[in-house]
């Protein structure tokens, strides 16, 4: 029984020894299993694409379907249906011109007609038409322009004439009308309007223009003296 035991036990022994010996063989090839598998995980997950790295849908490259086209600029333009026709400036009016007036102002108003209006007046020496005044119209237009001056209250008389056709008298008529003012009345024909205290009378005389200016005219009828006066003296 002894020597069954020993046999047994050295069987035993070597059997436990034996089974040692493959389980020490068997770690480095389960290592290596091991190894491969995880190199092969390794390689799969570098494969697969990152989620967080895909375009999101707003930076696709489609454009939007709201955006408009761009116009083409080669397209060629549409030519109107009817050629733009460029108005023809209006001929402008011919310069109005006046017939040379010879009468001097000693005879437009004479002396004595001037005396006899008021023995204060007298000619003014230093007379010079108001710049735009019908005087001073009549004198560029060929005519004369006078001036008178009373010695005591300092008012002065600016009185103008001129002479024109029957082809430019009406144009001066308009010119007269555009001005303003009342008619004269009296068998005068003519107008009377006052202007930054002055009274201004204009008044035609057949072919003749005569405008006349005093802040003496406080109507017309404190001209009308020297207006008839004028009529008469008129060739």
């Amino acid at each position: 029984m002894s020597a069954m035991t020993g046999v047994e036990g050295v069987v035993g022994m070597h059997a436990m020894v034996t089974q040692e010996r493959r389980v020490r063989a068997r770690i480095p090839l389960m290592a290596a299993a091991i190894a491969v598998a995880m190199l092969a995980v390794a390689g799969c997950s570098a494969e697969e694409p990152d989620d967080s790295a895909s375009p999101s849908p707003s930076a696709s490259l489609a454009p939007s379907p709201s955006a408009e086209p761009a116009p083409d600029d080669t397209a060629s333009p549409e030519p109107n249906e009817e050629p733009s026709e460029t108005a023809a400036p209006e001929p402008s009016a011919a310069p109005l011109t006046g017939q040379p007036v010879t009468l001097a102002c000693e005879a437009l108003l004479t002396p004595q007609d001037v005396y006899d209006y008021n023995p204060n007046v007298g000619t003014d020496p230093g007379y010079r038409p108001r710049t735009g005044s019908g005087p001073a119209q009549a004198s560029e237009l060929s005519g004369i322009a006078c001036g008178w001056l009373n010695q005591t209250s300092g008012q002065t008389y600016s009185i103008g004439a001129a002479r024109f056709d029957s082809a430019e008298l009406p144009r001066v008529r308009a010119m007269v009308e555009r001005s303003g003012g009342d008619a004269l009345g009296g068998g005068l024909d003519g107008s009377y309007r006052v202007e930054s205290g002055v009274g201004i009378i204009d008044v035609f005389f057949g072919s003749y223009w005569v405008s006349a200016e005093s802040s003496a005219f406080l109507s017309p009828d404190d001209a009308r003296p020297l207006l008839d006066s004028i009529e008469r003296n008129l060739p």
